[in-house]
């Protein structure tokens, strides 16, 4: 009998530990202490830079990017992550009706032009990345060309995301369940890159602030499977090549090759709109003099006059880096048992 309530004490106290150590942040530092070298992240084939350009056009850059704890699976440098992007572009040429794709940043080798970034801080997946410490700290590394769209590959679990794009930066969350296969992967990243378009915009057909309600890639959930698969073969009749007269099109994107007669950059675009939505990015970024950048005359539908109705606020994430302050990004510290450590020393950057 007594050695009957002993194991139920002791099966008690055992399941609550378990139970309780929901609490424990099991993330990095948890259960690691210390993060790798960064001479170990030098490897053959590897740029931490991005390389010298074949063109002066605008592109879209790819960045295979680790958190401070993040283990090293080589993506940027074992030919993967290249291959599936090129197989991504050429399915966006396909749902183009056979008409365009996206810029990719090469080398002079021919090779994709992807780089390496690891943060100095551990990841969060409680927060969104865009107007975040990655933007800031990618573009500190350089990565800051308003000619440039930067996707990174993130070797990281985001908790609510698969990824996020706004113009300029974007991530895919490689360790996600939404992008467990390269079927996942490819369909997500053309998710995303259309929102690096400026996509949805205030005037897009079935625009629902961020997504579209309708048949795109970029919409609405199908009623069934077969509908589904269909989604996501499209980008949408209200996204490309629409006749929705005075409403950025896709086909015009500058992004996009060949290239329209008459394109459009999203980031200045974007940019004037944070202005006018309020956002405070713009007060430092978008309203800047040097943009010199005056909204096209074409682009007159009638929702962009109506700020006061849009169902979210742009923001301008150009030159984030140059006015960002490090309190900003408390929360990129460690979490320890039951509260975050948001002391950062404001020289370094660094976790107190």
């Amino acid at each position: 009998m007594k050695n009957l309530i002993l194991y139920i004490v002791l099966s008690i106290s055992y399941f609550g530990i378990l139970g309780c150590s929901s609490l424990i942040n099991k993330e990095p530092p948890y259960p690691k202490t210390e993060p790798p070298d960064p001479k170990l992240d030098k490897k053959i084939g590897r740029y931490f830079t991005d390389q010298p350009d074949v063109t002066d056009d605008y592109q879209i850059h790819f960045i295979y990017m680790l958190d401070q704890y993040g283990d090293d699976n080589e993506w940027d440098i074992n030919g993967q992550m290249e291959k599936e992007l090129l197989e991504m572009n050429e399915k966006m040429f396909v749902m183009t009706g056979g008409k365009q794709k996206y810029k990719f940043d090469y080398r002079k080798d021919g090779k994709l032009d992807i780089s390496f970034i690891r943060l100095d801080k551990r990841g969060t997946t409680y927060k969104g990345w865009g107007m975040n410490y990655p933007v800031y700290f990618a573009q500190k590394k350089g990565f800051n060309n308003p000619k440039k769209l930067y996707f990174s590959w993130v070797d990281f679990n985001h908790r609510k995301h698969g990824g996020n794009m706004g113009v300029n930066h974007g991530w895919l969350y490689l360790q996600s369940r939404h992008n467990s296969t390269k079927k996942k992967r490819i369909r997500l990243t053309l998710h995303e890159l259309l929102h690096g378009q400026g996509f949805s915009w205030a005037c897009t057909k079935g625009d629902d602030g961020v997504h579209v309600l309708g048949m795109s890639i970029i919409g609405s959930v199908q009623s069934t499977f077969a509908l589904e698969a269909k989604r996501h073969r499209t980008l949408g009749d209200m996204i490309y090549d629409h006749d929705n007269k005075g409403c950025p099109d896709l086909k015009d994107s500058v992004y996009l090759t060949p290239t329209s007669k008459n394109p459009y950059d999203p980031l200045p675009l974007v940019c004037n709109l944070a202005t006018r939505s309020g956002h405070w990015s713009a007060s430092f970024s978008g309203g800047r003099s040097n943009w010199n950048f005056k909204w096209p005359k074409r682009y007159d539908h009638k929702k962009f006059n109506e700020s006061d109705n849009w169902k979210k606020e742009y923001y301008c994430s150009y030159q984030f880096s140059e006015y960002a302050e490090l309190d900003w990004f408390k929360f990129w510290c460690p979490m320890g048992l039951f509260i975050w450590s948001e002391n950062i020393d404001p020289i370094t950057g660094t976790c107190k």
